[in-house]
Order: C-alpha cells, then sequence, then structure tokens
C-alpha cells in the first residue's frame, strides 16, 4: 500500500507542477498578447495622422481650385480615437496612445465620416464653408468699398473666394 499512496502523491505533485507551468505560460501570452494589441493601436493612431498630414500637404502644394472628398474612419481596426485640428497640427488620440503632426495653415477641422479639402485663394479649407462665398456678399461688398473687411468678417481666403468664384473684389 505504501507504494501506491507515493505514485498517488508524486502524480498529484506532478499534477500540480504542470498545471504551475500551464499558468505561467498563460501569463506570459497574455502579457505578450496586451503588447501586440498597444503596438497594434499605437501603429494605426500614427498612420492615420500621417495620411491626414499627407492630404493637408498636397492641397498646399498645389495650384487654387484644387478640391479632394476623403474619408476618415469612426474606428481604427475597433480603436475608438478622437481628432482635433489646432494651431498648425492635427492630432489623433486613441485611449492608449497621442500623435501629432503638423501641416501648413489651413482653415476648418478635419472629422471621422467624410470630408472635402479644398484650395482657393491660397488658402486651404477643410470642410470649411468660407471657402464658398456667397455672391451677395460679394456683390455687396464691391459695391460699398468693403472687400478688405470680408476676410476679417468671414475669415480668412473668402475675399479669394469671391474673386475665383465671382470675379469681385479682386485687387
Amino acid at each position: 500500500m505504501h507504494s501506491k499512496s507515493q505514485i498517488f502523491t508524486e502524480f498529484f505533485i506532478f499534477l500540480g507542477l504542470a498545471f504551475l507551468i500551464a499558468i505561467a505560460f498563460e501569463i506570459a501570452s497574455i502579457d505578450q498578447l496586451n503588447d501586440f494589441k498597444k503596438q497594434q493601436e499605437s501603429e494605426a493612431v500614427k498612420d492615420l495622422a500621417l495620411k491626414l498630414q499627407r492630404e493637408v500637404l498636397i492641397a498646399a502644394n498645389v495650384e487654387d481650385g484644387y478640391v479632394r472628398i476623403f474619408e476618415v474612419p469612426d474606428r481604427l481596426e475597433r480603436i475608438n480615437y478622437t481628432l482635433a485640428t489646432m494651431n498648425y497640427t492635427i492630432t489623433v488620440q486613441s485611449a492608449n496612445d497621442l500623435y501629432i503632426v503638423a501641416i501648413p495653415r489651413a482653415t476648418g477641422n478635419v472629422t471621422k465620416g467624410t470630408n472635402k479639402i479644398n484650395k482657393t485663394g491660397g488658402v486651404i479649407y477643410i470642410n470649411s464653408l468660407s471657402a464658398f462665398a456667397d455672391s451677395n456678399i460679394c456683390q455687396n461688398a464691391q459695391n460699398l468699398g468693403l472687400c478688405g473687411g470680408l476676410d476679417i468678417i468671414y475669415g480668412s481666403g473668402y475675399q479669394a473666394s469671391c474673386c475665383s468664384g465671382y470675379s469681385l473684389c479682386c485687387l
């Protein structure tokens, strides 16, 4: 009998050791998986920021009249994120990562979903209505000699939009 109890004891000891080793491997695997997910999130955030930067740089380097419509996804591979456009930068931020890229001066903001970027009068507009001047406003400003104030009231490039769109308020 002593031999059978020793066999059972050794069996349970080896079973316990195998169980501890399996738990150790599982913990190591979970840690590596979390690192991999954080790396994927970081790369997705960086990739989106660089794509948005490229859109604005293209608009900056082409002639007036450039118009492009592009999509920004609501999520990055199941990752929620936020966008901000300010002070010559675009910021893409997720729960675990932040990426900021420099852009040329632009009027407007990049948003999730459909975006429109155009260049009028040397000014880059991103989802900005001021790029599309109202003919009545342009005509009234020209009639009253107030063309110089259009950019102050309606935003930079509005006077140029009047000129390129309606041949009004041209210098």
